[in-house]
């Protein structure tokens, strides 16, 4: 019994992890059209200078377009990549691969505070999300089908038998969180792939952030549901079914050209795909009610540059005391606020590697 409740709870990290992973993707591909910080030809950084004993290395991933990688296929495409890692004695990503080892984020104890909080409501709604006692789900519905279709989607792939309970407007924004996952969970990341092989190799392995922290960031794209709740009851609903309908449908969340390009290991050629698309990468998180460009804003500010400040004490203390390969999302290594950037001002060479 205890190792069968061992297997259900690694079981539930690795769903954890895979659907935070999954929600960073999704927000990536979202579209930030950014500035570069200068031309260069890959996604690998060496940092070096300001007193460190030995260089570290800084690496842009890929985590966002449905693609599952391979060891081979990352260090064909990433040169020098495999070098690095033989000389490094840690690997940092974004998140720990172990829940249970976070780093202590020293100065935004508020942020993850305000994670938590939003985690609860997410999963818990308030009042103001309790469906009126007077109205149903069915009475809403013109097609008997249309109504047991998303009765059976919630109970079965919500696993919600009493959904009744919250509006439509609340399951919009879950079902928002959900349709981001698509196609994710069994998804092989660059993020995964390096993770694996540093423990392969013995290496230590750890993160930049909390869950805590991210959740405070990422959480509010689905949570504002404030233009669905002025809508009639029966505009509500029909817009949960055309998102009931989308999820049923199957399909992954998948975007080749965006593995494309990155793979390509050119930064300025994606960073003009990136200006060139923005429009038209597959935007799951935009919030209801709000244009594309609210979205960029709020991503580049909260999702972009608040993570990139949150992550520089992390990096800098890593990185003195042994060689590190600091690995994050590519779209950290561009713009006038990168990991670049911001590690320079602090007095490090950050040149990339051919």
């Amino acid at each position: 019994m205890y190792l069968q409740n061992e297997r259900v709870k690694q079981t539930h990290t690795n769903m954890k992890r895979n659907i935070l992973i999954a929600l960073l993707a999704v927000v990536s591909l979202a579209g930030w059209a950014q500035e570069k910080s200068e031309t260069n030809p890959g996604w690998l950084w060496e940092i070096s200078g300001n007193g460190l004993a030995q260089k570290s290395y800084l690496f842009g991933t890929c985590h966002g377009d449905g693609h599952s990688f391979t060891t081979e296929e990352v260090y064909g495409s990433i040169s020098g990549l495999s070098d690095a890692m033989n000389e490094v004695e840690a690997v940092f990503l974004e998140h720990s691969i172990d829940p249970q080892h976070q780093p202590e984020m020293k100065l935004y104890k508020a942020d993850e505070e305000k994670g938590r909080e939003l985690v609860k409501k997410f999963y818990n709604p308030g009042a103001e999300n309790i469906m009126p006692e007077d109205v149903s789900y069915e009475s809403l519905f013109d097609s008997v089908s249309h109504f047991n279709e998303l009765k059976q989607f919630m109970t079965d792939k919500m696993h919600d038998a009493e959904y009744w309970k919250k509006t439509p407007g609340y399951w919009s924004s879950r079902l928002g969180l959900y349709l981001s996952n698509m196609g994710q969970t069994d998804v092989k990341f660059i993020d995964i792939v390096l993770a694996e092989e540093a423990q392969k190799r013995g290496k230590e392995t750890g993160g930049l952030e909390s869950f805590a922290f991210v959740y405070s960031k990422l959480l509010p794209l689905y949570m504002d549901v404030t233009y669905l709740d002025t809508l009639p009851m029966k505009e509500q609903v029909q817009k949960l079914y055309a998102l009931v309908k989308k999820c049923s449908d199957g399909t992954p969340f998948k975007n080749n050209t965006f593995h494309k390009e990155y793979i390509a290991n050119d930064t300025c050629r994606f960073s003009k795909f990136i200006e060139e698309d923005v429009d038209s990468i597959n935007a799951i998180g935009i919030r209801p009610g709000e244009s594309m460009s609210k979205m960029v804003e709020y991503q580049q500010q909260h999702l972009l540059l608040e993570r990139n400040e949150a992550w520089i004490p992390n990096i800098e203390e890593y990185i003195a005391s042994r060689p590190c390969l600091i690995a994050v999302g590519c779209r950290h290594l561009l713009g006038s606020n990168s990991l670049i950037v911001m590690l320079r001002r602090k007095g490090y060479s950050v040149t990339p590697v051919f």
